[in-house]
């Protein structure tokens, strides 16, 4: 798809494929699922954060709040593979405060996923305030979760980022 839509331009993928990317982040198979995420990170690679942050961040977000737990989890895997290539002030601008409001989620699993986003993007807006203000603050809420590997990988992003 990538490589589609870069030589179709960005008006006609927008028009006509953005759609069906996104549709593929809802499929009911996982790897269908992941490489729609991976593509994501291509197309910006591709198109630019600029027009990831009006065209497909947008519509990510989206997902955070399905009640669909597994949707929950694509966004935050898409939040992983985009935060790389949108760079840290997009991140910690359009990104990071959905990321943080998941902290609470009723699902264990999304909120394991929450701390493991947290370490990866850390680093990412790692010279923004965002890491002392808001970033800590939810992974020592999570630390204290009653669910053991919230409590683990929570552990583990507050070493990590702790370390940059």
């Amino acid at each position: 798809m990538p490589l589609l839509a870069s030589q179709l331009g960005v008006q006609f993928f927008d028009d006509k494929l953005n759609s069906l990317c996104m549709t593929w982040l809802t499929d009911h198979v996982y790897a269908i699922r992941e490489a729609a995420t991976l593509n994501l990170k291509k197309l910006v690679e591709k198109f630019g954060a600029e027009w990831a942050q009006t065209s497909v961040i947008p519509k990510v977000i989206v997902m955070a709040r399905d009640p669909n737990y597994l949707h929950r989890m694509t966004f935050l895997f898409c939040i992983n593979e985009l935060a790389e290539v949108c760079g840290p002030e997009i991140t910690a601008k359009t990104m990071l405060p959905t990321v943080l409001s998941m902290a609470s989620d009723s699902v264990a699993n999304v909120r394991f996923n929450v701390a493991k986003t947290l370490q990866k993007i850390g680093p990412i807006v790692a010279q923004s305030a965002a890491v002392k203000s808001q970033i800590k603050p939810v992974l020592d809420k999570l630390n204290t979760d009653t669910d053991v590997d919230v409590k683990y990988f929570a552990a583990e992003a507050m070493s990590i980022i702790a370390c940059n």
